[in-house]
């Protein structure tokens, strides 16, 4: 049976490995060395030994040389193979073999000493002691080593740990500088003495500011001269009273070195020494300048888009009256003609009406409210077209240039653009023109192609990237300032005297272009002339072949041959203008106040035509009734009546759009390429306008076909 002796705490760090078959010499050797301060591990056999090599590590192993089954000899050859254990020292014991041949066996075997029973207590224990204090020198000495590549890990660990902390810093240093670099803000600090002059400024003063951070170091009060001389005393006044409350926020205008103007936002905050008191500022300028220009911009649409709405309502109700003036002196004006002064005084009010009629559609395409009706227009044909006009507007003192395309360059294409309404527009310009040249000068007119690869904005429009036909118009008188031309397209506003001007000209183009889906570009400055460029779009084709006009002065009335019209209007008055209008046309009339009454008789009769207003308060709109109508009855035709294009939501044809699909596989969008193609009468009508609307929308708008392509 092995004996081990239990480890003291002083003990655990070295042990002692002894191999014998015989207990008493187990017994004898470990009292031999029991004062050793080791632990003394027992072994019987060379197998139960190499147990214990498996579990611990050992100082040095006593094996007997002589026992049954393995030897010692083999025994250390094993322990010797082992790589963890080969470096263990190992002292033979034996009794018998003491001949020189089992001496050198020893040693070959790997021992380091060979002692013979009975051994010396003394010797053995002065043996024993060389190889434990070697055993825990040699640990000492792995520990230090160990605890000295410990150190040496942690401080390589350490260093690249700061490394990486250096470089992460500097990355963010560097994303944070590239960030600011980029962002409109300048940093900076400031004493707090009178006129806070400037310590430190971010590089980004140049491109805020303009110019670099040194000028205003170098010179205390450049800052200050810079001031808008409006804003100078509040912003002074302001950052005084920084003293008492530690902080303030005040905007200003800055006048740069190159001339222009910016606004600039200060936020600056009072930074204490240790002992609390005032030692610097510490502030951001802000660069707002496009910032406040959007707000410009957005309370300009948003003005336009309120008056727009007024104008408009005010515009609806007094077409509404005119039709009913206009339409009771055409019934008067035929009835008077054995009264020729009471005829001529019914002509003049006729007159009169119609000038007022052309006054609220001035006011609806300013209000961008008008109903447009876009052709394909040859702008080049329409500017020669307007040649001889233009020269009796403009006057002996200015000359007048048409510059058409180069020979070489590419054919001009055709605009969508609504024919009168484009004339107007370069109409009012040549006027506007004439009037900034009271000393003579040169007009010039150019049209050409245009092509934008990516969208375009300008004066509140956005248009798409695509084709588009530029108009040019350039003058060469006293310009515009920066002030004044950005109030240029805004309704009223006028530099003219008292009775010369209205202030409408360029707000009407300015909606006509807008509604057109184009967009406007202006180039002015005092002393340099003015060129205005209105970019129209391109029609879907290459010519302008519309459907030919009828005559304008024509006044027969075309007939009718009795088909039946439902009129349908909410305004007594209107209805009953139009119902005496269509029945002195040859047409069976029917009549309803809104779009329920509407539907009630188009249910109980047939009906050929549906002559319908389009804003009708409460219930269905008229493009609303058209298209229930329709969808009941598709062999109906449909006429609208309106005094302006919008008030409401059903979908119409806009400036340039494509006709939506009609191959009879979509209910929906058979029904909106219906709508699409019916007629649109602009209130006030005279008797012609109307008889010839008639006609059109009964001879040429096709019916739906076939009907269950809509009834689904």
């Amino acid at each position: 049976m092995t004996t081990d002796v239990p480890p003291q705490p002083d003990k655990v760090d070295v042990a002692i490995l002894i191999v014998d078959d015989d207990p008493r010499n187990l017994f004898a050797v470990r009292e031999t060395l029991e004062d050793m301060n080791a632990q003394l591990v027992l072994a019987r056999s060379g197998e139960e030994a190499l147990k214990h090599l498996l579990r611990q590590d050992f100082a040095l192993i006593l094996l007997d040389v002589h026992m049954p089954g393995m030897d010692g000899y083999e025994t250390a050859e094993l322990i010797r193979l082992r790589e963890k254990s080969r470096h263990i020292p190992i002292i033979f014991l034996t009794a018998i073999n003491k001949d020189e041949t089992h001496i050198f066996r020893g040693y070959a075997s790997g021992a380091v000493d060979y002692m013979f029973k009975p051994v010396d207590p003394h010797i053995l224990k002065c043996k024993v002691s060389v190889f434990v204090d070697l055993y825990r020198k040699t640990e000492a000495v792995k520990r230090e080593v160990e605890a000295k590549q410990r150190l040496l890990d942690e401080n390589e660990r350490v260093r690249r740990e700061m490394r990486q902390a250096e470089q992460a810093l500097r990355r963010s240093e560097e994303r944070q500088a590239l960030i600011l670099g980029q962002l409109p803000i300048v940093l900076y600090t400031a004493d707090l003495t009178s006129g806070i002059p400037f310590r430190y400024l971010s590089d980004t003063a140049q491109s805020v500011l303009g110019c670099p951070p040194a000028r205003f170091i170098d010179d205390p009060g450049y800052w200050e001269a810079g001031l808008h001389p409006d804003d100078r005393n509040r912003v002074l006044r302001q950052l005084e009273s920084i003293h008492d409350t530690g902080l303030t926020t005040v905007e200003y205008r800055w006048r740069c070195p190159d001339g222009s103007e910016r606004h600039l936002l200060d936020q600056a905050v009072v930074v204490r020494d240790e002992e609390g008191r005032p030692a610097e500022l510490f502030g951001t300028i802000m660069d707002v300048t496009e910032t406040r220009q959007a707000q410009r911009q957005l309370a300009h649409a948003q003005k336009m888009e309120m008056v727009g709405q007024l104008t408009g309502g005010i515009a609806h109700d007094f077409n509404n009256m005119l039709m009913v003036v206009i339409g009771s002196l055409e019934r008067l004006v035929p009835s008077l003609a054995g009264d020729p002064k009471s005829a001529r005084r019914a002509e003049m009010a006729l007159q009169a009406a119609l000038r007022c009629s052309d006054m609220t559609r001035r006011l609806l395409t300013f209000a961008r409210r008008q109903q447009l009706h876009p052709e394909p227009v040859d702008l080049g044909a329409l500017v020669a077209g307007m040649g001889e006009l233009m020269e009796r507007t403009l006057g002996g003192g200015v000359g007048i240039a048409i510059e058409a395309p180069a020979a070489d360059a590419e054919p001009l294409w055709t605009a969508s653009v609504d024919r009168s309404q484009a004339e107007s527009a370069l109409l009012n310009l040549v006027i506007n023109a004439r009037d900034a040249m009271p000393g003579g000068g040169t007009l010039r007119i150019r049209t050409e192609n245009a092509r934008f690869e990516e969208m375009q904005s300008a004066h509140g429009m956005s248009i798409p990237a695509g084709d588009y036909i530029l108009l040019s118009v350039s003058d060469s008188g006293c310009g515009m300032p920066p002030d004044v031309l950005e109030r240029a397209f805004e309704p009223f506003f006028t530099t003219k005297e008292a009775g010369k001007g209205t202030g409408l000209g360029l707000a009407m183009i300015h909606g006509f272009v807008k509604q057109s889906g184009g967009l406007i570009g202006v180039d002015s400055s005092p002393g340099s002339g003015t060129t205005f460029r209105l970019y129209l779009p391109r029609a879907t084709v290459d010519a302008a072949h519309g459907t030919a006009s009828d005559d304008d002065g024509a006044e027969e009335a075309f007939a009718g041959h009795g088909e039946t019209v439902l009129v349908v209007d909410d305004d007594a008055d209107v209805r009953a203008v139009a119902l005496q209008a269509v029945a002195a046309l040859g047409y069976r009339v029917l009549e309803a106040d809104g779009a329920e009454a509407a539907l009630t008789l188009l249910d109980r009769q047939p009906v050929d035509l549906l002559f319908t207003d389009i804003v009708m308060p409460g219930g269905l709109n008229g493009r609303e009734l058209a298209r229930e109508g329709l969808r009941r009855y598709p062999s109906l035709r449909v006429l609208f009546a309106s005094g302006y294009a919008n008030g409401t939501s059903a979908p119409e044809q806009e400036a340039g759009a494509a006709m939506p699909a009609d191959d009879g596989t979509d209910p929906g969008a058979v029904l909106g390429a219906a709508l699409c193609r019916a007629e649109t009468l602009a209130k006030p009508y005279r008797d012609g306008d109307l008889a010839r609307a008639l006609r059109r929308a009964l001879d040429l708008q096709s019916p739906l076909a076939p009907a269950e392509a809509v009834r689904g």
